[in-house]
């Protein structure tokens, strides 16, 4: 009997050291993501006002993109969804946005001259 108590005793011992290895080891073996995809994204240039984000945020709605990815409607099933981006990106790189900028108080003068030099070019 002290017998079997004792091989129940190193049996469940060694299973127990051998789940914390394991344990240790799978959870070691797991990739970050990092390692996966590298690191995030970084936007380049300038930092967006709030003024200039929520002037987006309406111009993307008044192209009719806000309720683009709702429901069961997906881009690539809405026939209309390229000519609303086409209409977002003229709103967006236009004085759409600069007057919806100004609407909502944010300044425009950065905002100016980055068209300015757009047409320049």
């Amino acid at each position: 009997m002290t017998n079997a108590k004792t091989a129940a005793k190193t049996l469940i011992a060694i299973a127990t050291v051998a789940a914390a290895a394991f344990a240790g080891a799978a959870s070691a073996a797991t990739p970050i993501n990092e390692q996966w995809g590298g690191d995030e994204p970084v936007a380049q240039g300038p930092g967006l006002s709030r003024a200039e984000v929520q002037a987006d945020l309406n111009l993307w709605n008044r192209a009719g993109l806000g309720q683009a990815n709702s429901g069961d409607r997906t881009p690539d099933a809405d026939p209309a969804y390229e000519a609303r981006l086409a209409e977002y990106r003229r709103l967006r790189s236009g004085p759409e946005f600069v007057a919806e900028v100004r609407r909502l108080g944010g300044d425009v003068s950065r905002l100016a001259a980055q068209q300015a030099q757009r047409n320049t070019h």
